[in-house]
């Protein structure tokens, strides 16, 4: 009889979620959530809305940064 033994976590690991909430799109960017809070409000970082939730893309985050590395070498 052979018996499934595999112990490895199934949830997604933190590189492998899509959507971030800002709590961790700040921890991502190594800021505090009402830095996020505030590109957000500026529209300099896009989000993603379902319901009441509001998500960031992590993509939208490497678009992010890129612009603002842009902005200052620019």
């Amino acid at each position: 009889m052979d018996t499934f033994s595999d112990t490895t976590d199934l949830a997604p690991t933190s590189a492998d979620t899509l959507l971030l909430t800002l709590d961790e799109a700040a921890r991502q960017l190594r800021c505090a959530r009402r830095s996020i809070e505030r590109y957000v409000a500026a529209q300099h970082l896009a989000v993603v809305r379902l319901g009441r939730a509001v998500r960031v893309e992590r993509g939208e985050l490497h678009r992010f940064v890129a612009a603002m590395r842009q902005a200052r070498d620019g």
